[in-house]
């Protein structure tokens, strides 16, 4: 009998770990075609991008984070969870725009989601807008969005974490009224005063992260500064 319960806790030992070595394989691998990729689209080209994947629509550059990324869309908002931008599936997803969102005919809220990794690639390191000292300059507060069309400057005026829900990523509002109550709400949220006012007038870019494994998220919402037409 004792011999027996050994035999279990051995098995059981056993299958652990062959579990811990491969998440650790499949991670540092995952890991090391996210930097392979990134080294091989350092001078983006979106001509040569869309050679990788014509699932790539835009480009996005978060100040005072290490987010500098292509943005894929697909027909929903599951695939690029653990697809990498050549499609091969991984722990580490993609950087995608929500399948409701058209980088060249804005809604009045466009939402980008992307992993909060502890390594603070992918959008691991919009926690770092979290962090009040890194708000105290003014030239934290930009993101540029790039696509083979245009250059897009957006400013940020909300920054939170909340626990998941569907409200901060409505894309369709039935009148003004509704939206003018959604921009008062996110902005409440802020932790931060950015001292930007936002109008029913405004596009909207909401950027869309998990916090930890119980299911907060950190959420940057930015409002359209000006936008650059390249072609």
């Amino acid at each position: 009998m004792k011999k027996r319960k050994w035999y279990l806790v051995f098995i059981i030992s056993s299958i652990i770990i062959i579990i811990l070595i491969y998440n650790i394989t499949s991670y540092y691998y995952s890991y090391k075609k996210d930097l392979e990729f990134k080294e091989k689209i350092a001078e983006y080209d979106f001509d040569k991008l869309k050679e990788i994947n014509t699932d790539i629509v835009g480009y996005i550059e978060v100040d005072n984070t290490n987010i500098s990324y292509p943005v894929v869309k697909s027909s929903d908002n599951s695939y690029y969870l653990n697809h990498s931008y050549t499609k091969e599936k991984n722990n580490i997803g993609s950087i995608f725009l929500d399948y409701r969102n058209d980088l060249d005919n804005l809604s009045k809220n466009n939402i980008i989601y992307g992993h909060g990794r502890l390594d603070n690639t992918m959008f691991g390191s919009l926690n770092n807008l979290l962090d009040s000292n890194n708000l105290d300059s003014k030239e934290s507060y930009y993101i540029t969005l790039s696509t083979p069309n245009s250059i897009m400057t957006f400013k940020i005026f909300s920054v939170y974490t909340i626990p998941k829900e569907g409200y901060y990523i409505k894309t369709y509002f039935s009148s003004n009224k509704y939206f003018k109550e959604f921009l008062e709400t996110i902005m409440k949220r802020s932790i931060y005063n950015f001292n930007t006012d936002v109008n029913t007038n405004d596009k909207i870019l909401t950027l869309s992260t998990c916090k930890d494994n119980f299911g907060k998220r950190v959420v940057v919402h930015a409002k359209l500064l000006k936008k650059e037409e390249t072609s």
